[in-house]
């Protein structure tokens, strides 16, 4: 083997590298940093053994203590269940081969309460928060911390309390622990060490992006039998894995209720996504990973790189939300080649197919050159709420200082010591604490024990709604929004994990399923905001439309004209440093393809009443002087309440916060896309320019 695989122990070289001829730049750049105890932040493309760059040098510095000590050294922390499982898979061989066990601990498994001595623990952010609540003694002896696909973490509450968490893990041990960072869709590495570490020592950035020609088609599938079709000739000849993601759970089983028509696919169907229980989901994995032909519907579930075999095509039903859920969704295609298969659908239920098709062709766009959003780390709080709480029920609920509990968000510069006392006073103003007498201490409050008995004290996921489990006999098959009683009753037919089912019993405690023959089932409901445009793509979409070199060829035949068409009017209505608009009795429609954010700020700022902001356009009823408004997003600090938009994802900790946290939390979005500030400078630098309707139609996506 060639590069710096020579520095490493070489029994670990062997069992991590022992049967490749070279290793990938990725791999050969990280060994000599993390030998000399550097933290790492690693960013490399997906599928370019990542998981190994970091962990051959660490245990190579490592197993030795662990094999002496036969304690745990490593902790490896990945956001999801489904990951964590398929790390332990991967890590397990290697691990093995050096003496060193490789255990599991989240919420369906825990390895170290079989009382079992793992060496390697992979874990997810809400176990590491259960494990340092109940102080677990395993803790005390971890060296390294990994952190994988930290790009789901950035700019995230769970980022955020991971980031605490950490500090808390360190502030246990004797010495402070080394820690890797891994993704393969970071925009700035420096960026993810100020959210995670904050004023901490900056770590060494490693960027290896790796190159592949995408080799993409964008369809518009104008009925269920068209999308049948499709995979019926994708399928036909020959073993062949699609992977089709769709953006909600309804889809993946609309799409599965589609190829169940066809006697030849109803058995290499599969559906994948959160809602299925993990047997039902690691049952899909191995079944699928196992199938010479198969077809998988799957929403973000399967965006991480857990292992079902080599894929031939993967399918997007639906456009993703952003360059980053794309690039992960493509690069599950063809890892072993150079080149990914992606085929671009636009669903039957469209509002705009010409909206989706450049939504479609700017994402791939991007993708191809290597570029991505920039976002500047968020300063979040809702995380800080949980943490002080979990922190406080720790520790039995007794009075806890609020200088040892500032010490925990320290290193965070947004964080400081009258920030946390206001989140605390708002935390005893709800009722979860108590204020001491005289002391400048908080203690629990009965709601905050109640919130460690329903185990809602370590995640901060959005509130959502509340569920219902699905059961087949004894076995759970996973759960849904408990909304669907009130749609459901005995004898109703339903979908569920790609399958048809008959109800046998429905109540609030749990609904009994039966298998049931393909038929006219009901999907069951969930509740989703749908998949927005973020401004980035928005503006690449105007860019592309007048793009000197337009990507013609990504779109099939049948749609490639019409788009031709369409682009070819719009040009010769407008210029890219125009606003193209249209009158109508409703009022005046620009079309900023700027995204929702900026359009609804535009329409707050020039004060113009009842607007109706979507993706593409702003509906308003008297013109806007565009060489007025503001081109700093921050000189809107006037409509900033009014911009303001709590949801479901919001989760139980933000909504805890004191009001005016909560609105400076949802104006990260706005304040640190550098998306948005350029999109406010084009459009406050273009002219309005009036527009035949017909012209601008096909690209609207006007709401």
């Amino acid at each position: 083997m060639t590069g710096g695989v020579h520095l490493l122990d070489p029994r670990v070289a062997t069992a991590f590298y022992g049967r490749f001829e070279s290793l990938r730049e990725a791999q050969q750049a990280a060994i000599e940093p993390i030998l000399a105890g550097r933290n790492v932040i690693l960013s490399s493309g997906t599928g370019s053994g990542k998981t190994e760059a970091v962990t051959a040098p660490l245990m190579s510095r490592l197993w030795w203590e662990a094999a002496k000590t036969d304690a745990l050294v490593l902790l490896y922390i990945a956001p999801t269940k489904a990951l964590v499982n398929d790390l332990e898979k991967r890590l397990y061989q290697p691990l093995y081969s050096l003496g060193l066990r490789v255990g599991v601990r989240h919420g369906d498994r825990d390895d170290l309460a079989s009382g079992q001595r793992v060496h390697v623990l992979v874990t997810t952010p809400e176990s590491l928060d259960v494990m340092l609540f109940r102080k677990d003694a395993a803790l005390s002896s971890v060296r390294a911390v990994v952190i994988d696909e930290v790009h789901l973490l950035y700019n995230t509450q769970r980022g955020l309390q991971l980031s605490i968490l950490l500090r808390r893990l360190r502030d246990r041990l004797d010495e402070p622990f080394q820690w890797a960072a891994l993704s393969a869709t970071i925009g700035d590495l420096s960026d993810v060490h100020g959210f995670l570490a904050g004023s901490d020592e900056a770590p060494v950035f490693l960027s290896h992006p790796s190159h592949r020609t995408i080799d993409a088609q964008i369809r518009h599938v104008a009925a269920e039998t068209s999308f049948l079709e499709l995979v019926r000739k994708l399928t036909v000849g020959r073993p062949t894995k699609l992977l089709v993601f769709a953006n909600s759970r309804k889809e993946c089983e609309r799409l599965a209720g589609i190829l169940q028509h066809d006697p030849s696919l109803r058995h290499a169907v599969f559906a994948h996504y959160s809602s299925l229980s993990p047997e039902v989901r690691l049952d899909t994995e191995k079944k699928f990973a196992a199938s010479d032909t198969a077809v998988c519907l799957a929403t973000s579930t399967l965006e991480l790189g857990i292992d079902i075999g080599d894929i031939d095509a993967v399918l997007l039903w639906g456009v993703p939300g952003g360059v980053e859920s794309f690039l992960q969704r493509i690069g599950r295609g063809n890892r072993r080649a150079h080149k990914t298969n992606a085929v671009c659908l636009i669903p039957d239920t469209s509002e705009s197919v010409g909206w989706d098709a450049l939504r479609f062709a700017s994402l791939v766009d991007a993708a191809s050159k290597g570029e991505l959003p920039r976002r500047r780390p968020y300063e979040l709080y809702g995380a800080v709420a949980q943490q002080m709480l979990s922190v406080i029920a720790s520790d039995g609920g007794r009075f806890t200082r609020v200088a040892d509990l500032y010490q925990l968000v320290r290193h965070k510069p947004h964080l400081d010591r009258p920030t946390v006392e206001s989140i605390l006073a708002q935390l005893a103003a709800n009722g979860y604490l108590q204020a001491h007498g005289f002391k400048n201490q908080y203690g629990a409050e009965e709601p905050l024990h109640e919130l460690v008995d329903f185990q809602m004290i370590y995640g901060n996921f959005g509130a959502g709604s509340q569920t219902v489990d699905l059961y087949h006999g004894a076995k759970r098959l996973g759960d849904v929004p408990a909304t669907n009683l009130l749609r459901i009753h005995r004898g109703s037919e339903v979908r569920f994990a790609g399958k048809c089912w008959r109800v046998q019993k429905a109540s609030r405690e749990k609904i009994l399923l039966q298998p049931a023959r393909p038929g006219h089932a009901i999907d069951f409901t969930y509740a989703s905001g749908g998949v927005g445009t973020d401004t980035f793509v928005a503006n690449r979409v105007w860019q592309l439309l007048h793009a000197d070199q337009f990507p013609e060829d990504l779109f099939a035949l049948s749609l490639r004209r019409t788009v031709g068409e369409a682009r070819a009017k719009l040009r010769s209505a407008c210029s890219i440093n125009q606003i193209p608009y249209v009158r109508s009795a409703g009022g005046i429609r620009y079309f900023t393809f700027a995204g929702y954010l900026v359009n609804k700020a535009v329409g707050l700022i020039s004060r113009k009443a009842s607007f109706k902001a979507s993706d593409a356009s702003l509906l308003v009823p008297s013109p806007i002087d565009w060489a007025r408004i503001p081109s700093d997003p921050a000189a809107y600090e006037c409509v900033f309440p009014s911009l303001f938009e709590a949801s479901s994802e919001q989760s139980l900790y933000q909504a805890q916060l004191p009001p005016d946290l909560q609105l400076r939390e949802y104006l990260e979005d706005w304040l640190k896309d550098q998306a948005v500030a350029d999109a406010l400078r084009r459009l406050v630098g273009s002219s309005p320019v009036a527009v035949d309707p017909a012209c601008i139609a096909f690209f609207s996506g006007a709401g």
